[in-house]
């Protein structure tokens, strides 16, 4: 099994460049655990007078910045390897109250809390005993009060407003102890030990590796309806891996965007958060009012809060309000993430936010950091992610030129040779020495051998490749596969590596089946002139075994794990290709591409190319055309690798539109156009979580053969893939013209977050649904045509009714793992469709992906 999920995990194409930006700033494998002792105290904290159980109780290990608050039943639960011997509870209104604790690795400790004397009248925590509702409770009015006012609060009067913005984002090895710098695995890498440091969130060490600055200049107009952000000076520093450099900041634009506390839902590691300032606060939050003060004769309350169901998408914290006199306006608010929460690979995390006020640009955002401890595995090295933003220079109502808000995306960046080299001037706040080391640490430890070898392991099991410097050999889970016409098929391949050239790169493989005794192989040329915006030139031409209508999704074709599939894989053709693609984007999200495509398709010793008078049998196909390509999304963000980028997804639709040609001018053996659309859009629906919708559809005009038609995409392996058909055959339909849409719903917990003894495993129920409506013209199934190629008896178009499928499944299985049911709805008479459970058309599908 083990074998099974490493294979698969290296060829996680899509998520390759995003999990090896993140994983390289470990600089050491997860086997390397904290050796420390873990001490794990927890409880319950009542009322000394009333037995009560007290929410929001501090509580932290003494002299220590380790802590937590208990939930509303008084619980709390405080762990940590850095802890002190001794544990403070502190509420207001209470006597603070310390109690010893010993080395023991799991400890109870329950305490009763005397109220103080001065106890404040203004405190309105409500225990157990006292069921909470929302009527009449001043903490939920009060929450209504910020409602009423938060666009007023938060600008929305002027037209237009502008300010300058510095961004610091910094990266931190942590979770380790001092043993481990006397370990063997760290030779080389003791200097660590000099920079190492204290966090402020929860008091873990740490070590800086990365720092990356960024200044900006942002205008927004009609109360951020048309909203752009000028970045006019970047820095990088700290690890200098390609992908990590070239993507960092569309990286963090996806684990933790800006939080803006006044929306409804926050997006944060591709989740909805439901914002405490949210329409549907009271429904999802509990609020309590837990202190009062007064400043400059204004009261403000500290208004504290926490979600009914610990597994919902929502946060753990509290906000300064001031009264009716300040307008109901957020001093400052502080936002945490309770770990139970359904988030993988994330141990802490804390926002805060500072709020001022003048009578020029009225109440405004002016500092915002965001600290976000990541633990991949248990007792191993994880990550800090410290963004820290500060904001000046407000202005209000002085109107720019039009042009300044034109274009397709929010964020626009300058060309860099007009960038300043004077940080000092730019920066809000300075750096502190040891961000100001992070470059000396790095050239220390990058030149090490224990590093290089470190780096290159983390290479193989992200992209699936073995470097050997300027050359790449792989992928290895294409070493050996298995289908019916070549039986046994063995691969070998190489790619050139950034380290040859950032600019262009040369990629080839070569196969040979043992069945068919036939060599296979593939050569790609690929050069990239730009690469924000995209420009890109493609020479690729290919020898190889082709399955008609097999979309692999998140592995190659030749997987390993396609080797499996429920039919004999005897529907496939020799494919001789030669391909030369161009790529413009014009600008970030909108672009064009060119294709020429000259392709020769042979017969296999089972699937050969006979005409309908059942006699002739041709010796290939020529097929010779010309695509054009059409692809827009607004404020696209992705992550860019050295070569390669992936899109972020995000709520902004991705339109693609496609036209190909292909007739005897271009040599081909038959005439026809092609048109094909594609829409894709997720929707963030906040507590209940997102929708992947995908819209396809295609025509062709024309009479072509069977295999030139649209082989709707049918999956006959044991994985499961998002935009394949996964209980259609290979070729089983067929369309000249068709529609589709595939819908499919993450609940992130919702679900299984109610259920008791399986709601802390943080697995999540996914559901979908897939249609597909087409036929195919009579010219085109006319088997009277002598011009016609015999379809296979397994080929067949969609008659009077559409094809349908739905699943449902559980995913984050071991944060890795997904398990779907699928059950096929129509069309159940075709031949070798299975059964599962007895239940005909029912089938069991896997897949592995990362997920937040």
């Amino acid at each position: 099994m083990a074998v099974l999920v490493w294979a698969t995990l290296i060829n996680l194409k899509k998520k390759s460049i995003y999990i090896n930006t993140l994983w390289l700033l470990f600089l050491v494998t997860l086997s390397l655990g904290v050796t420390a002792q873990n001490i794990k105290v927890q409880g319950v904290v009542k009322d000394s007078i009333s037995g009560e159980p007290l929410p929001f109780v501090n509580v932290v290990f003494k002299g220590k910045n380790i802590g937590t608050m208990t939930d509303i039943n008084g619980r709390y639960l405080l762990e940590s390897e850095w802890g002190s011997h001794v544990v403070q509870f502190s509420s207001v209104g209470y006597i603070k109250k310390e109690v010893p604790i010993t080395d023991k690795s799991n400890q109870k400790i329950n305490v009763l809390l005397v109220p103080s004397v001065q106890q404040l009248k203004v405190v309105e925590i409500k225990g157990k005993r006292h069921r909470y509702k929302n009527k009449d409770n001043p903490a939920v009015i009060l929450i209504r009060n910020i409602l009423a006012h938060r666009d007023e609060n938060r600008g929305v009067a002027f037209k237009y407003y502008e300010y300058e913005k510095y961004e610091k984002n910094q990266y931190d090895i942590n979770n380790f102890s001092s043993d481990w710098f006397n370990s063997r695995s760290m030779r080389g890498f003791q200097v660590l030990g000099d920079y190492v440091d204290t966090s402020s969130l929860n008091g873990k060490p740490f070590i800086p590796v990365f720092i990356q600055e960024k200044v900006s200049k942002v205008y927004e107009k009609d109360f951020g309806k048309h909203r752009v952000e000028y970045v006019t000076n970047t820095k990088v520093s700290g690890v200098d891996n390609g992908d990590i450099t070239s993507g960092i900041d569309q990286l963090v634009g996806k684990l933790g965007g800006e939080v803006d506390i006044y929306e409804n839902n926050i997006l944060l590691f591709d989740k909805s958060f439901t914002s405490p300032i949210s329409n549907i606060g009271p429904n999802i939050y509990r609020y309590y009012i837990t202190d009062s003060i007064k400043v400059d004769g204004h009261v403000l309350k500290k208004l504290s809060f926490m979600p009914r169901n610990k597994s919902m998408i929502a946060f753990t914290g509290f906000m300064w309000v001031g009264d009716s006199t300040y307008n109901y306006a957020i001093q400052e608010i502080e936002l945490n993430i309770d770990k139970r929460t359904n988030v993988n690979f994330l141990d802490d995390m804390r926002v805060t936010q500072t709020f001022t006020y003048d009578t020029v640009s009225g109440w405004h955002k002016v500092k915002d950091i965001m600290i976000i401890d990541f633990q991949p595995m248990n007792r191993a090295l994880g990550i800090y992610n410290t963004k820290t933003i500060s904001y000046q220079n407000f202005k209000a109502n002085i109107p720019q030129d039009e042009e300044l808000y034109s274009g397709l995306n929010e964020i626009k960046y300058i060309n860099e040779a007009d960038q300043v080299s004077d940080w000092d001037s730019l920066r809000h706040d300075t750096l502190s020495n040891q961000e100001q080391d992070i470059y000396v640490l790095v050239d220390t430890i990058q030149n090490t051998r224990q590093y290089k070898l470190i780096n290159n392991a983390i290479f193989l099991f992200t992209e699936g490749y073995v470097s050997a410097k300027k050359l790449e050999f792989g992928p290895v889970a294409t070493i050996m596969s298995y289908n019916t016409i070549e039986g046994i098929r063995v691969r070998g391949g190489f790619r050139t590596s950034r380290k040859l050239s950032k600019t262009w790169r040369f990629t080839g493989w070569v196969a040979y089946g043992f069945d068919d005794k036939r060599f296979k192989h593939s050569e790609q040329f690929e050069y990239y002139f730009r690469k924000n915006p995209n420009r890109y030139l493609s020479v690729s031409y290919s020898d190889n075994l082709i399955q008609p209508g097999q979309n692999t999704g998140w592995i190659e074709p030749d997987n390993f794990l396609n080797s499996f599939t429920r039919t004999p894989t005897t529907n496939r053709f020799y494919v001789r290709d030669l391909s030369v693609l161009y790529e413009h984007e014009w600008v970030p999200g909108f672009g064009n591409s060119i294709q020429f495509t000259a392709m020769r398709m042979d017969a296999t010793r089972f699937n050969p190319l006979m005409l309908t008078d059942s006699v002739t049998i041709l010796n290939g196909i020529i097929d010779n055309s010309v695509t054009v390509g059409l692809r827009f999304s607004r404020n696209e963000r992705y992550i860019q690798g050295v070569f390669k980028r992936v899109a972020i997804k995000s709520e902004a639709p991705v339109f693609k539109l496609n036209y190909s040609y292909s007739g005897p001018g271009l040599g081909s053996d038959y005439e026809y156009h092609k048109l094909n659309l594609e829409i894709e859009k997720r929707f963030m629906l906040g507590l209940f979580g997102y929708t992947d919708l995908d819209f396809m559809a295609g025509k062709i005009w024309g009479r072509v053969p069977y295999p030139l038609l649209i082989i709707h995409p049918g999956n006959e392996a044991i994985t499961y893939v998002k935009k394949s058909y996964n209980l259609m055959n290979f070729m089983e339909f067929a369309s000249d013209e068709s529609v589709s849409l595939m819908l499919e719903h993450h609940f992130n917990g919702l679900l299984i977050g109610l259920i008791p003894l399986v709601n802390h495993t943080k697995m999540r129920v996914v559901a979908s649904g897939k249609i597909l409506y087409g036929r195919i013209n009579s010219q085109n199934i006319d088997k009277t045509n002598p011009d016609l190629i015999l379809p296979p008896e397994r080929l067949r178009s969609l008659t009077n009714k559409p094809y349908a499928e739905g699943s449902i499944g559980i995913e984050n299985i071991f944060n890795i793992m997904r398990v779907d049911l699928v059950k096929r709805f129509t069309y159940l008479d075709s031949p070798k469709i299975g059964n599962f459970l007895g239940v005909k058309g029912l089938a069991p599908r896997i897949a592995f992906s990362f997920k937040f």
